[in-house]
């Protein structure tokens, strides 16, 4: 999926910013401020229905300068009887810049805008997750085209914002299949408002189940247009368990227990080790770097994605606790032969798949990203000024203690029950440890020993790092990647790596582990490297098919077997084949850095029923259910044949 989008040129016309492509204003010259208020808040329409609610959603489309989100966001903070938490999507094809944001934001939210230019993303498509008060605002920025992505969102508001360029400089964001696919999401009662009252616009949203009226508009707009809808709706029960319990305590069991909590839901952890982050997370640094491919596949997609929430996360986390657990220093992912980064040149020229900010990504020659990292290397490739290292070990104990959860080591869970509405865990004499009605697991491959799973496993990778003298490569300032990785921080840690030590390629001794990594570490030096080895860190990772994890809920495999079994053909159809509570974030493989925390909010998300920061193909493609289809798709091939 390509998608298409550029950064907005704005530019003055008569005091006011305008969009030079589509020669229009981006808002009335009777004010943005008095518009958004009069049309978008309905002079107290929105915040009256947002009073004592638990949680209030608001779609739009066309972001803009922001003007919308801001008035909103100043609104509910100065509303004493305002939802407890709210939830902004909003989808925008042309962003602005970070710079724009600040130069034409309206008098009345300056410094609204302030916060918000301090957490404004660089313009990359995809999914854009910010958090104000504390993440009781959540603000999801879409960068995409709406007519691509509006059939692939995951979410149900309560208000609709229509707030495009006019329909006839803009027509495609008018479009009637649009406007019926973003009504499609509107919860019972929802409200569609927009200062457009075109009788194209008022048939597509007539047709699709909003009952309109014309209300009185703002500045020289006698009128704007407000409905509610009045077909029914596919009831929305309550999904938010009361209580949930996290089994494993390493990056992805720490970053799910943190984001759960952050949405007010009483969370347990439990762990087999002593203390948080202590098997495979346990890395004194471990690099945080985006994955890049020509094609934007689905793994650099949510890599991409995962890396940016993370950063996010890791910055919040040590501005809040003073703690240094992200050192942003760079990372430079090497091409792996000549021929490859000729390919990268290629696609880089091409714009392939994108053009890439300098911000984000800068594609280096070997002379180049030789002098960027401190030493000769022995090619070229792309620079992520933004990526770095990260205390793993620590920032799982971090995240578990900001967010106050109640942790319990040194407990292995030998089995899950199922009693009644709650899912109890087995302790190694048959106890119940702990119980609540919903359970994630975040314990690995572990996971699967749990779930008893036959078709839909998890591979099992071990490897080792190889430790160096805290004086051995000295002069490298940043982690250099490639076909393996070599890393020195300035607290004396030294590193190269990775093993993966498959079966095949075995029997493995550690003498044989270093001498694999050495090579790796030659291969990304143009000069023979002098170091000494001192040591060895050695983990087992777990990684899902394709190298994607599972995130969402845990099928049923009896269930899928069953429906198998009656009609092969049925596969692509999921409906009623979860395990009700239990749930699954485990299989990140070397990525647990870059994923977990975008993960964690794919699950929380979905368990409670809140909008999704990723489109439907990437949370099929981390499903739990793609491998079981999988397995069962090549079952049904031997049947026939």
């Amino acid at each position: 999926m390509q998608e298409n989008i550029s950064a907005a040129l704005v530019e003055l016309s008569d005091g006011k910013p305008f969009s030079p492509v589509f020669n229009d204003i981006y808002a009335t010259r009777s004010g943005a401020y008095g518009q958004a208020c009069a049309v978008f808040l309905g002079s107290g329409e929105v915040p009256a229905r947002w009073a004592g609610k638990e949680r209030f959603c608001i779609l739009e489309n066309g972001f803009g300068l922001g003007t919308n989100f801001l008035t909103t966001l100043k609104a509910w903070r100065e509303d004493p009887r305002r939802s407890r938490y709210l939830d902004y999507v909003s989808i925008e094809r042309y962003p602005v810049s970070r710079e724009d944001l600040l130069r034409f934001a309206a008098p009345e939210v300056a410094g609204l805008a302030g916060e918000l230019a301090a957490r404004w993303p660089d313009c990359l498509p995809g999914f854009h997750r910010l958090d104000f008060d504390e993440g009781r605002v959540q603000l999801t920025l879409i960068f995409h085209d709406s007519q691509q992505i509006a059939s692939k969102l995951n979410l149900h508001y309560d208000a609709l914002f229509l707030d495009g360029f006019a329909p006839s400089k803009n027509p495609q964001m008018w479009d009637p299949v649009l406007l019926r696919t973003l009504s499609r999401y509107a919860k019972t009662q929802a409200t569609v408002t927009t200062w457009c009252t075109a009788g194209a616009v008022r048939a597509s949203l007539t047709q699709s189940g909003f009952a309109l009226e014309k209300r009185k508009g703002f500045g020289a707009k006698a009128e704007r247009l407000f409905g509610v809808m009045h077909s029914p709706r596919t009831a929305m029960s309550s999904m938010k368990p009361r209580k949930a319990i996290v089994v494993g305590a390493g990056l992805a069991g720490a970053n799910a227990a943190f984001e759960l909590a952050r949405q007010s839901v009483d969370v347990r952890v439990v762990d087999a080790g002593p203390v948080p982050g202590s098997a495979a997370s346990a890395l004194a640094w471990g690099i945080l770097h985006p994955h890049y491919s020509r094609d934007d596949n689905l793994l650099s997609r949510f890599s991409r994605e995962g890396f940016l929430a993370s950063v996010r996360r890791l910055n919040g986390l040590q501005e809040r606790m003073g703690r240094r657990l992200f050192a942003d220093i760079g990372n430079l992912q090497l091409a792996q032969s000549d021929v490859i980064y000729e390919q990268w040149c290629e696609a880089k020229e091409r714009s392939e798949p994108f053009a890439l900010p300098a911000s984000y990504a800068e594609l280096l020659d070997a002379g180049e990203a030789s002098d960027k990292a401190g030493l000769s290397l022995a090619r070229g490739g792309w620079y992520f000024p933004g990526a770095g290292m990260v205390r793993s070990g620590a920032f799982c104990r971090a995240l578990l203690q900001a967010s106050g959860v109640a942790y319990r080591g040194n407990t292995e869970v030998i089995a899950l029950r199922r009693e009644k509405e709650l899912w109890q865990l087995i302790g190694s004499f048959g106890e119940v440890i702990d119980e609540a009605d919903a359970v994630v697991l975040a314990n690995a491959a572990d996971s699967m020993r749990l779930l008893k799973s036959r078709l839909a496993g998890l591979d099992t990778l071990p490897g080792r790092i190889t430790l160096l003298r805290d004086t051995d490569l000295s002069a490298l300032s940043m982690p250099v990647s490639g076909e393996g990785y070599a890393v020195h921080m300035d607290d004396g840690y030294c590193g190269v790596g990775a093993t993966y030590e498959l079966k095949r390629n075995g029997p493995w001794t550690i003498q044989k582990a270093h001498e694999a990594n050495l090579a790796k570490l030659q291969s990304l030096m143009r000069d023979k490297a002098q170091v000494v080895v001192t040591g060895a860190y050695e983990g087992v990772r777990a990684t899902g098919p394709g190298r994607l994890p599972y995130v969402g809920t845990v099928c049923d495999e009896k269930a899928w077997l069953a429906r198998f079994n009656e009609n092969s053909s049925r596969l692509d159809d999921d409906s009623g084949l979860n395990v009700p509570g239990l749930w699954l974030m485990a299989g990140f493989g070397s990525r647990g850095l870059s994923m977990t925390t975008r993960a964690s909010e794919i699950l929380s998300a979905q368990m409670l029923g809140l909008p999704v920061p990723a489109d439907k193909a990437l949370v099929q493609g981390i499903g739990h259910s793609r491998a079981l289809k999988s397995a069962l798709k090549a079952l049904a091939r031997q049947h026939r044949f």
